[in-house]
């Protein structure tokens, strides 16, 4: 199997486990992060978005398709989720992260499989276009199952 599809089936399981839980929450519970704790479920799947533009669109592309404002909410080094009233609709977020899947996949077709073994920068040479990619799929994949952990800590305490 080439590398492309290999990484587009990869997004696909990914991203569809990221939706299915942040479609299983209550609207009550995407903004609830446990005692201690800032990051909440749909502040792990705007990251999914963040990730999947910095680690995926704009190695392809050479530049972000996020949406303005983006990063300063969900990105790696992001304002903290407590100082954020305003936050995009579970709609939105979903909605996102549907589009940017398909573009992503869409991006991978045009890609020559010789591409997935250079590094994006060969100044910063840690990893190939295919292991940033991975990087960054397996790094959503995490936030998914942090998703999912405040899921099931919703259920048991608010039923």
């Amino acid at each position: 199997m080439a590398s492309r599809e290999m990484l587009k089936e990869l997004a696909r399981q990914v991203r569809g486990r990221t939706r299915d839980i942040l479609a299983a929450a209550r609207t009550e519970w995407l903004t609830w992060a446990p005692e201690g704790t800032s990051n909440h479920i749909l502040w792990h799947a705007g990251h999914a978005v963040w990730l999947l533009d910095v680690l995926g669109i704009e190695l392809l592309t050479g530049k972000s398709e996020l949406p303005a404002g983006w990063a300063e909410t969900f990105g790696m080094r992001c304002r903290p989720p407590r100082l954020t009233t305003d936050w995009p609709s579970r709609e939105q977020v979903d909605r996102l992260l549907a589009e940017q899947l398909r573009r992503f996949c869409q991006l991978l077709e045009g890609t020559p499989e010789e591409r997935f073994t250079i590094p994006p920068d060969p100044h910063k040479a840690r990893y190939c276009l295919a292991g940033q990619i991975l990087h960054g799929l397996h790094d959503e994949a995490c936030h998914s199952g942090e998703m999912y952990l405040l899921l099931k800590m919703c259920r048991a305490q608010f039923g």
